[in-house]
This record gives structure tokens, C-alpha cells and sequence, in this order.
């Protein structure tokens, strides 16, 4: 519990430290300590699972988590991009729209969407938009991604904390057993 609720406090905190003014050195410092945090977490996953899980069963519990955490990065990378881009469109309209109107910048808007590094190439008030957009859905990205890691702490609650025996034998209902052996 207390590596997954540090790591949701470092996403927090990368999430108001992504801001064009802020020093590089503290942003590296957070994903260094959130990094940290994420290995403790999911090493404590592992040892986790493997206590309340059966010894029988540990093959495939530890093959399920494997799995999923497989799957969780191409998950959150499809969900939290698409929630950045939409965030980004939605920033870089807007701030066009308070600058000026946005007639002329939808290609702008179109290609700062899918090229980040066209932000180094403006002059202006277009480079202040584009920035701070991209600084406001960092935010969001970073803020949405700490809410669904306090529901992970929720679910870890939830999971138990004491082991389950190990089952020797399969117990067998009489019932069944005797429709077995009258080819039922």
C-alpha cells in the first residue's frame, strides 16, 4: 500500500510540475522517484499475489499478472494518448480562439497535433499557445493517470491479506461420484 499510494503522489506531482517554467532538474527528479516507486510497487504485486495465491495455483496467477501487465502498457499508452491529443486540439483551439480567432489555424492546430517539435519553429503568440497547450494536457494526462492510480489503491485494499491453504485433494461430491459410476 505504501509503494502504490508514493507512486500515485509522484504522478501528482509530475502532473503540477509539467509547466514550461519549471526547472528540468525537479521533473527529473519526480520521474526518478516515480520510477522508483513503480518498481517497488510491482515487486510487492508479485510477492503479493504469490501469498494470497495457492502454491498449486502460482503458475498461472503469475502467468495472468504477467500478462496483464503486458497488456497494461499498450493499454494506457493507447487510452492516455488519446485522451492527451484530444486535450492538446482542445487547448490549441481554445487558446487560438482567445488570441486572435482561430480562421487560419486549423492546419496549425492539425499539425501541432501530430508534430510536436513544429512548436520549436513559431514566433510569438503562437508559440505561447502552443506551449502552454501542450503544458495543459501534460497536466491532465499526468492528473488522470493519478486518479486511476488512487483507484488502484482501492483495489489493492480490496485484494486480502491472508494466504490461502494450499488444497491437498479434490473433494468430491458424493452425489456426483455416484453418477459416475452408473454412467450417468
Amino acid at each position: 500500500m505504501i509503494s502504490t499510494t508514493l507512486f500515485t503522489i509522484t504522478i501528482f506531482i509530475i502532473s503540477q510540475l509539467s509547466s514550461p517554467v519549471t526547472p528540468a532538474v525537479y521533473f527529473l527528479f519526480a520521474i526518478f522517484a516515480n520510477g522508483l516507486c513503480a518498481g517497488a510497487a510491482i515487486n510487492y504485486a508479485l510477492a503479493h499475489l504469490l501469498h494470497i495465491t495457492p502454491p498449486s495455483a502460482h503458475f498461472i496467477s503469475t502467468a495472468l499478472l504477467n500478462t496483464f501487465r503486458g497488456f497494461a502498457g499498450s493499454f494506457g499508452a493507447a487510452i492516455g494518448g488519446g485522451l492527451f491529443v484530444r486535450v492538446l486540439k482542445s487547448s490549441l483551439e481554445a487558446g487560438f480562439e482567445e488570441n486572435g480567432g482561430l480562421k487560419g489555424k486549423t492546419q496549425l492546430v492539425r499539425r501541432l497535433v501530430g508534430a510536436p517539435a513544429l512548436v520549436g519553429g513559431l514566433k510569438g503568440i503562437d508559440r505561447k499557445v502552443a506551449i502552454g497547450s501542450y503544458a495543459t494536457a501534460t497536466t491532465k494526462l499526468f492528473l488522470s493517470a493519478a486518479l486511476v492510480a488512487a483507484f488502484m489503491i482501492l483495489m489493492q485494499a480490496g485484494t486480502g491479506w491472508k494466504a490461502v491453504k494450499d488444497v491437498e485433494e479434490v473433494v468430491v461430491d458424493d452425489e456426483w461420484e455416484e453418477g459416475l459410476e452408473q454412467g450417468a
